[in-house]
This record gives C-alpha cells, sequence and structure tokens, in this order.
C-alpha cells in the first residue's frame, strides 16, 4: 500500500496514448498481458508464499514470483488487467489477490496461475443487501425512541436513518454504474477462511476457501461507507480493520463480530501489524502509533518522518519495518520505538509493500520491486525470467502509460 494502494481509489487511468475508444476492451475480461517490464511498473502489494516463494500484484493484472529472494522473476498468468491492491497466502500453495472493480483472485500453485473468484457486479448486489440490512435496523432504533419518548434517542435515530437511507441509495447507484470499488486488502486465516475489504465500506468473507463470498459490512459499527483500507490479525489472535477517518475496529471471535476501539488519531489509518503483542499503526503524515494492550491504549511515537507510512512487515531479526511515500523506510525495534532508525531509498520513489528476505527487504511500489539490505541501501536490480509457462501476449504498455495512475488519494491530508 502506498500513495497507491490504501490511497488510491477509482479506476486506473492506464489507456495506452491515442488509444481509440473504439479499441477499449472490458479489463474485467481481458487477461493480463506478457511484459518484459511487469517487474518494474507499479506493484502495490508483496507476500511470501510459504518460506520461500514471494508474490507481487500490481497495475494492469500484473502479478509476479520469485523462488530466489527476489534476485529474479517470473510473471504468472491473471484473467484480468485490472489494477490489484493487495495478495495473501495461507500456505505455499493457497493465495488470493484483490483489486480495482471488485475483484478477488485465486491461486492454488503458488502463485503461477491464477482464477477470478469475484467481480464488481456480484459484490455490489451483495453491498445492496448490507444496506438494506442498515436502514432496516435504523428504522427499529427510530421506532424504539419514539416509543420511549427521548428526545436525544430518537435525533440521533433520525440521523442514523438518514446515514442508513444514503447508503442505500449510494449502493443502488453503484449497482447502476457498473463494478467500479476496489478491494484494497485481503487476509486468510486459512486456506478455508478469510476477508477481503475496500472502499466505501466492502467486507466480504467466505468459509471454503472462495468458492463462496458473503459481505459482512453489516456485522460491522459503521455508521457510513467508510474506506476500509486494511485488515490483519493481531496481538492475541484478535483481528483489525483501520480506514479512514481514524477507524479502528477489531474483532474476538474471528470476525462474528466487531468492536469500535477509541482511535488515537481521526485521519486515514492505511495499516495496522502485530509482533507478539505489540501492535503497531501507521497513516497520514508519518503519524504511528503503538499499543500493548490489543488496542486499548495507544502512544504515539516520536520519529523523524512526515511522509506518510502505509505498508509493514516484521524482520527476520524482530523489527517492525514500515514503508511509505518518498522512498521512506522506517525500522522500529519491538519494544524500544526510542532507537527508530528512518532512512531513504535511493529514488525516493512512492513504497507500497515490504517483505523480509533473508538478507534484508523486497519493497514494491512505484518503481516496481525492488531489493535493499536492512538499512535501506539498493542492492542488485531484479530480473524478469522470459520463460514464461503462460499464453499471454506479448504486447506491452507503452511507456508512461502509468504516469497519471499513482497520484489521486482517497479524502484529504488536513490530519
Amino acid at each position: 500500500m502506498t500513495l497507491i494502494r490504501a490511497l488510491l481509489i477509482g479506476t486506473l487511468t492506464c489507456a495506452l496514448p491515442g488509444l481509440a475508444l473504439a479499441q477499449w476492451s472490458d479489463p474485467l475480461e481481458t487477461p493480463a498481458m506478457t511484459s518484459t517490464k511487469a517487474h518494474q511498473a507499479l506493484l502495490l502489494d508483496v507476500a511470501h508464499a510459504g518460506k520461500q516463494r514471494l508474490v507481487a500484484v500490481g497495475a494492469f493484472g500484473n502479478i509476479v514470483w520469485s523462488d530466489d529472494q527476489g534476485a529474479s522473476w517470473q510473471q504468472a498468468t491473471v484473467p484480468v488487467s485490472v489494477t490489484l491492491t493487495s495478495v495473501d497466502f495461507a500456505d505455499e500453495s493457497h493465495g488470493w489477490a484483490t483489486g480495482h472493480d471488485g475483484v478477488i483472485l485465486a491461486s492454488v500453485d503458488g502463485g503461477q496461475n491464477w482464477t477470478l473468484q469475484l467481480d464488481g457486479h456480484q459484490a455490489n448486489k451483495a453491498m445492496i443487501t448490507a444496506s438494506e440490512h442498515f436502514l432496516a435496523a435504523a428504522e427499529n432504533t427510530l421506532a424504539l425512541a419514539e416509543d420511549s419518548g427521548d428526545d436525544i434517542a430518537i435525533e440521533d435515530a433520525e440521523i442514523a436513518v438518514e446515514d442508513a437511507t444514503f447508503a442505500l441509495e449510494d449502493a443502488e447507484y453503484d449497482y447502476d454504474i457498473g463494478s467500479t470499488k476496489p478491494f484494497l486488502d485481503t487476509l486468510f486465516l486459512s486456506a478455508d477462511h478469510g476477508y477481503a475489504v475496500g472502499a466505501y465500506g466492502m467486507a466480504f468473507e467466505t468459509t471454503d476457501g472462495g468458492k463462496s463470498w458473503r459481505q459482512f459490512t453489516s456485522r460491522l459499527p459503521l455508521a457510513q461507507r467508510p474506506h476500509l483500507n486494511d485488515i490483519e490479525q493481531g496481538a492475541y489472535g484478535r483481528l483489525f480493520i483501520v480506514g479512514e477517518m481514524g477507524l479502528l475496529l477489531t474483532s474476538d471471535d474471528q470476525g462474528k463480530s466487531w468492536q469500535r476501539l477509541e482511535s488515537p488519531y481521526e485521519g486515514s489509518l492505511f495499516a495496522i501489524i502485530g509482533n507478539a503483542n505489540e501492535l503497531t499503526l501507521m497513516g497520514l503524515r508519518g503519524h504511528v502509533y503503538r499499543s500493548e494492550d490489543a488496542g486499548q491504549n495507544w502512544q504515539e511515537l516520536s520519529i523523524d518522518n512526515e511522509n506518510t507510512l502505509i505498508g509493514a512487515t516484521v524482520s527476520n531479526a524482530g523489527e517492525i519495518a514500515l514503508v511509505g511515500n518518498g522512498g521512506t523506510l522506517v525500522l522500529l525495534p519491538a519494544g524500544d520505538a526510542a532507537t527508530a532508525q528512518v532512512e531513504t531509498v535511493k529514488g525516493r520513489k512512492g513504497l507500497a509493500a515490504i517483505a523480509p528476505t533473508t538478507d534484508g527487504f523486497i519493497v514494491v511500489g512505484e518503481a516496481g520491486v525492488q531489493r535493499i539490505d536492512a538499512s535501506g541501501t539498493l542492492k542488485q536490480a531484479a530480473s524478469l525470467n522470459r520463460d514464461q509457462n503462460n499464453n499471454n501476449s506479448n504486447n506491452e504498455p507503452a511507456n508512461g502509460a502509468l504516469a497519471s495512475a499513482n497520484t489521486q488519494r482517497l479524502g484529504s491530508e488536513e490530519h
């Protein structure tokens, strides 16, 4: 996630220069093109598939994988060409990727080949159902408040009914205009049980490995439809969702019920990560917070950085590593935030995500895949193996096709 994954909303403007509208093809029905530069294009997430393999996803439906700590990569076979925003693996074989147009993809071979499990048309139908549930619950609360004669309760309930009515109208509008909303993150607890969350309160769950996906937005304590930027499992096995307007939710029963936590920050939160019993939370303008009691209390960390932080991982040495805008890398020793180390990866390109390797990290973002050591120093550039095991065409996006795709942000940066 960078000024790109959790921050980016809307359809990727990746049309080739001079491309006539008559030549447009639906990215939901257009396989990702084979490209010699797939590992250098915009990539938004990277994850381990088992101990050895790394898999990264990004623009144009690109998915690349590596079995040598990121030194060389191969391109996967992908049935769509939408921007992909997140990837997660339950084990070395079973993985899922999410993206724009409500896409959820699945792989059973470690990320080499992918199939489509859900798209935005199906997701929009489910969100209408969730919005109808919200409205019915709000109307019931209003009826009870009117029976009680409590003026304050009545006013609060009327506001809730109004919000729910707007949410239903928005969901119906989304259905009418098509599959436009992106998923922003996915988390799998096992090869059967997983979640996907995204823009405008989209939240889906599967308990059968993605054979069926069901919305769980109606289980979330949301008055509106905020963007849900990240879902993670953290301290004490609890689940956490973070989003815009300081949204911070938790579940201690594997997502059956959710509660709001008091947030330490009112601006957008982009990621949360657990390390033993510690939680680290990050958002706009370099704000970082740490909790040692499952998110009940938070301490803001004093870090010499004002760049927005969006991606995180735990290093092999037990450090929390954060990445974000401007090539920022922040290393936080467990239990010792006072010795935080802030580095800038050469080139200052926005970084979306980070994963540990045996001798440093893989970071992905605006410059594609980059290999760095523990101090943020760039290592030898990665290469792409041309021996592809797919039948995609060999057409490549023109240079610069990503130019305008990476700057639109969710909300504002007023906080």
